[in-house]
């Protein structure tokens, strides 16, 4: 079981890092073309906002996945 967290933190740390990504990638193109759409900025905001919390718990399986597996326990 506690491979199976670690594998899934892994999956997790991947998917922040693509988070993280993507969203620098929407911010360069906001930067550079624009768009007249009000909720751009809170798109941006809630993407890095997600990408952290992905990240985090992707860290965290990965490094202690004791703490995930004594909640579903």
């Amino acid at each position: 079981m506690m491979l199976l967290m670690r594998i899934f933190g892994v999956v997790l740390f991947l998917i922040g890092l693509w988070q993280f990504y993507v969203t620098w990638k929407y911010h360069h193109f906001l930067t550079t073309k624009g768009t007249d759409n009000a909720f751009s900025p809170l798109a941006l905001y809630y993407g890095l906002a997600l990408g952290i919390v992905i990240f985090l718990l992707g860290l965290g399986l990965m490094i202690l996945p004791q703490w995930m597996y004594g909640l579903i326990q």
